[in-house]
C-alpha cells in the first residue's frame, strides 16, 4: 500500500475514533444531566419535607406551650403548690405528661417559683422517619397570678408565731373578716385584741388581759388568764387556766383540762396523754424571741381537775379520771374515778369506777357505775401556707422600679403617662444629698432644669429620695409623696413622713416613721371617691375635683373613658407594703432575704404583704388585710422570729372600697387565678 493511501486510511480511522469518542462524551453530559435533574428533584422534595416539618414542630411546640398554661391554670392553688414543691426539689427537670400522638413533650424546670413557673417544651414531627423528623424547642415563663396574688380572707394571717405588745382592735362587717389564723403560737403577754371572732393557731394559743373571744382552735394548748372569756376552745392537746378567765360555752380537749377559774359551762376531756413534736414542751416557759409561747404545765393527772381555788363548771365529762378541790361542778360524768384534792367541793353525777376520798369529804351525789361519756375528738385544723412571696417575680409590673446598676442608682419608668417606657438615672451611689429628678444620662447632674421626669410631688423638700447602703429612703412634706403607682425597690425601703398613693414593694425590708399615710392605688382608685363614697383625698388618675394627676398610671387609667382596672399590674395595686424575696436560684428558707415590714405609725389604706414578718408600732391603722408569711424563719441570719401586733394598732376592714376588690363582699367573682405566658424564645 503506497503511503499516501496509508495515510488517508488512517485519516478516516482517527475520524472515527473522534465521532465515537463524541458520542460518548455527549452520553455522559446527557446523563449528568439527567442525575443533575434526578438529585435536583430529591434535594427540592427532602428541603420541602424539611421545611413542613420545621413549621409543623413549631406548630406542635406553641400548642404544647398552649396545653401546659391550661394544665397549670386549671390546677386548684392546693394542687399548684404540691406541683411546686415538687418542681423545685428535684435537681432535674420534672417532666409533664403528654400523650406521645400530641408531638408534645414538656419539663418544669427547678428555679419555678410560686408566680412564675419555668419550662421547656419541644414540638416533634415525623418522629418515626429519621430523614423528617424535626423538633423545635421553646422557653417559656408562665405568670401565675390572682388579684393580688394570694386570696385573703381573715383579718390577719400569719406562718409564723406571733406576739400581741398592745392594744389591739378588729374592726370587721363581718364574721369571716374577724378571724386570726397563726401558723404557729399565739400569745399575748398580757395584752388584748378586741374584735376577733376566732383565733386558730397551729402552736399553743395563751392569752391574758380582759378580751373576750367567740372561737380558739390550737393543735397544742390554750392558756387562758387574766379575764379573758372565751365562748368555745378545742385544743387537740390541753386547756389550762388561771385568775378569773372563764370558758362560757364549751372547752373540749383530747389531753386533759386544769382550771382554778370560776363560772365556766361545759369542760370534756378524753385524758389522752398527748405527745407532739410539733408543740412547745408542756410547762415551757415561753420565749417570745424564739417565737414560743408558755404552754400549759404538765398534767399530772388525766381527764379534768377543778382546784381549790373556787372553780366551777355547770358540766364536766371526762374520758378518764376527775379532780375536785373546793370547787363546784353541777353536772358530772367520768369514765373513771373521782379524786377529791379538797373539802366541800359540790357534785353530781356519775363515775365509772370509784370515789377517792383522800381524807375529804363533798357535798352532793355521785353513782358509781355508770357509762363512759361521749365525748368527740378535736380534729387538728389546717392553715395552709401561702405560696412564699418573691418580689422579684414582681419587678416587671412596677410602673418604677428603683436599682443599683454599678455606681450608678437608676429606675426603669413603664406605663406613666407622658414618660417613655426605659431605664433612667437618678444619681450615683457616692452621692451624698438626696435626689428627686430622674434623667436621660448618667451622674449627679440631673436636675429640675434637665430632667425627665420629677419623681416626688414634694412642695417645699427639694431632695425626697437617698440611698446609702442598701436602703432607699423616701421623705417628702406632709401631704406630699411621690408619683402614684407601684414602686419597686431593690434593698431596703424606709418610707417617712408623706402622703403616697403607691404600691411600696422591697426586695428586702420595709420601715414606715414620722407622719406617713399611704393609699394602695386600688384604694384610691381613679379619683377617690366610688359612688356617694369617698375613700381618699385623691385617686391615681384624678383628684376627688376631677382634675388629672401629672404622670398618672396608665395602666389603671383609662382618662378618655373615665374608668380605672383594679386588675392591673397583676394586682398588686390593692397592697400598700409588700417585702421579701429569694436570694439566688434556691428558693427555700435558707435563701429568703429580708420580708420584714415594720410599721412605726400612721395610715395603712391597702393590704400588706410581709414575706417574713410583720408589727406594728405608735398609732397604727391598717384598712386592709395583713399576711405574714414567715418564709424566712428557717434562715438561721433572721434575726426576726415572730411577728408582733403592738402599741396601739386598729385593722379596720369595714366598708372598704370595692376597687379594692379582695376579700370584700361581692367581689368575690374578681378573685380568679390566671397563667399567661410571660415571655419565650426559641432555644
Amino acid at each position: 500500500m503506497t503511503t499516501a493511501r496509508m495515510r488517508l486510511v488512517l485519516a478516516h480511522r482517527q475520524r472515527g475514533a473522534a465521532t465515537v469518542m463524541m458520542a460518548m462524551l455527549v452520553g455522559l453530559a446527557v446523563m449528568a444531566s439527567g442525575f443533575a435533574v434526578v438529585q435536583h428533584v430529591r434535594t427540592s422534595q427532602d428541603q420541602s419535607m424539611t421545611v413542613h416539618a420545621q413549621t409543623q414542630a413549631q406548630m406542635n411546640a406553641w400548642a404544647g406551650a398552649e396545653m401546659v398554661r391550661q394544665y397549670l391554670q386549671g390546677l386548684t392553688d392546693v394542687q399548684r403548690s404540691t406541683l411546686l414543691a415538687t418542681v423545685q426539689a428535684s435537681s432535674a427537670a420534672t417532666p409533664l405528661n403528654f400523650s406521645s400522638d400530641l408531638g408534645v413533650s414538656a419539663v418544669l424546670l427547678p428555679t419555678s417559683t410560686g408566680s412564675n413557673f419555668l419550662a421547656r417544651v419541644t414540638g416533634i414531627t415525623a418522629a418515626a422517619i429519621a430523614k423528617a423528623r424535626t423538633t423545635v424547642s421553646l422557653e417559656l415563663n408562665y405568670g401565675v397570678s390572682t388579684s393580688g396574688l394570694n386570696t385573703l380572707r381573715s383579718a390577719f394571717k400569719a406562718g409564723l408565731a406571733t406576739q400581741l405588745g398592745g392594744t389591739v382592735t378588729l374592726l370587721t362587717d363581718r364574721a369571716d373578716q374577724a378571724v386570726v389564723n397563726i401558723r404557729g403560737d399565739l400569745f399575748s403577754g398580757g395584752y388584748s385584741m378586741a374584735g376577733a371572732d376566732t383565733i386558730n393557731a397551729t402552736g399553743t394559743i395563751n392569752l391574758g388581759s380582759n378580751s373576750n373571744y367567740r372561737v380558739l382552735n390550737s393543735n397544742c394548748d390554750v392558756v387562758l388568764n387574766g379575764t379573758t372569756t372565751v365562748a368555745t376552745v378545742n385544743a387537740m392537746r390541753n386547756v389550762c387556766g388561771g385568775g378569773t378567765a372563764r370558758v362560757s360555752g364549751v372547752a373540749t380537749a383530747n389531753g386533759s383540762i386544769s382550771l382554778d377559774t370560776p363560772n365556766n359551762g361545759t369542760l370534756a376531756a378524753l385524758g389522752r396523754t398527748i405527745s407532739d413534736g410539733s408543740c412547745s414542751a408542756q410547762g415551757f416557759a415561753g420565749n417570745a424571741a424564739q417565737g414560743l409561747a408558755a404552754s400549759c404545765a404538765v398534767p399530772g393527772f388525766s381527764g379534768v381537775k377543778l382546784g381549790s381555788g373556787g372553780g366551777s363548771a355547770s358540766v364536766v365529762r371526762s374520758g378518764m379520771d376527775v379532780y375536785l378541790g373546793t370547787a363546784t361542778m353541777v353536772s358530772l360524768a367520768a369514765a373513771r374515778d373521782l379524786v377529791l384534792t379538797g373539802w366541800n367541793g359540790s357534785v353530781n353525777g356519775t363515775v365509772g369506777r370509784q370515789v377517792v376520798r383522800n381524807g375529804y369529804n363533798y357535798q352532793g351525789t355521785v353513782t358509781t357505775g355508770g357509762a363512759s361519756p361521749t365525748i368527740t375528738p378535736v380534729q387538728a385544723l389546717v392553715i395552709e401556707a401561702d405560696a412564699p412571696f418573691n418580689a422579684t417575680d414582681y419587678r416587671g409590673f412596677a410602673n418604677y422600679a428603683f436599682y443599683v446598676s454599678g455606681n450608678d442608682l437608676k429606675v426603669d419608668i413603664k406605663n406613666v403617662n407622658g414618660v417613655g417606657d426605659g431605664s433612667y438615672y437618678i444619681g450615683t451611689t457616692g452621692r451624698t444629698s438626696a435626689m428627686r429628678f430622674a434623667c436621660s444620662f448618667s451622674g449627679d447632674n440631673c436636675n429640675a432644669g434637665n430632667k425627665t421626669l420629677d419623681l416626688c410631688t414634694a412642695m417645699t423638700n427639694t431632695q425626697c429620695l437617698s440611698y446609702a447602703a442598701g436602703t432607699w429612703t423616701l421623705a417628702t412634706d406632709i401631704g406630699a409623696g411621690m408619683r402614684p403607682g407601684v414602686a419597686w425597690f431593690s434593698g431596703n425601703l424606709l418610707a417617712s413622713t408623706g402622703t403616697y398613693y403607691n404600691t411600696f414593694i422591697a426586695t428586702a425590708n420595709i420601715t414606715t416613721s414620722g407622719t406617713h399615710t399611704i393609699y394602695a392605688p386600688n384604694y384610691a382608685g381613679y379619683s377617690g371617691k366610688v359612688g356617694a363614697s369617698t375613700y381618699a383625698p385623691s385617686g391615681v388618675c384624678t383628684t376627688a375635683a376631677g382634675a388629672p394627676i401629672s404622670n398618672y398610671p396608665s395602666n389603671f387609667c383609662d382618662l378618655a373613658n373615665a374608668t380605672f382596672d383594679f386588675t392591673a399590674a397583676n394586682g398588686l395595686g390593692s397592697y400598700a407594703y409588700m417585702a421579701g424575696s429569694f436570694k439566688g436560684a434556691s428558693y427555700n428558707a435558707s435563701s429568703y432575704l429580708g420580708g420584714n415590714v415594720a410599721l412605726g405609725g400612721g395610715s395603712i389604706n391597702g393590704y400588706v404583704l410581709a414575706g417574713n414578718a410583720f408589727s406594728s408600732g405608735g398609732v397604727s391603722t391598717i384598712r386592709g388585710y395583713i399576711s405574714a408569711q414567715g418564709s424566712g424563719v428557717g434562715n438561721a441570719g433572721q434575726t426576726v422570729k415572730s411577728a408582733s401586733l403592738g402599741a396601739n394598732t386598729t385593722i379596720d376592714l369595714r366598708a372598704l372600697p370595692p376597687t379594692l376588690a379582695l376579700g370584700n363582699a361581692g367581689a368575690t367573682s374578681a378573685i380568679a387565678t390566671t397563667v399567661s405566658i410571660l415571655y419565650s424564645r426559641y432555644l
